[in-house]
């Protein structure tokens, strides 16, 4: 799984938390076999969410797209092959899911 947030690279230590981008931290967690870099464990909470809400919504997905903040919620497009989906996710300040819905 590729993942781009804010239109860079991220999920390693090196390129930053999988969902917000920061580089400070140390948690990692383990999605869909893949080792991802979180800044905290609630980043990776939020971005667990993410995933399941879309994979239940379309099925599983190769690259995901995360654009925005904590605060203004984010647009996120999951791509397989030429098939793209873009859904808006905002969080509780649990990392509960507040707000998923596909967009068009």
């Amino acid at each position: 799984m590729k993942i781009i947030v804010n239109g860079r690279e991220a999920g390693t230590r090196d390129t930053g938390c999988a969902l917000c981008g920061s580089t400070w931290g140390d948690y990692y967690e383990e999605i869909d076999g893949q080792r991802l870099f979180f800044c905290c464990n609630l980043c990776a909470k939020g971005f667990t969410n993410i995933a399941e809400g879309i994979k239940g919504a379309w099925g599983p997905f190769e690259v995901l797209t995360i654009d925005g903040s904590y605060s203004t919620g984010r647009h996120c497009t999951a791509m397989k092959g030429d098939q793209r989906r873009t859904f808006f996710v905002r969080f509780t300040d649990n990392a509960d899911i507040e707000v998923f819905r596909q967009e068009q």
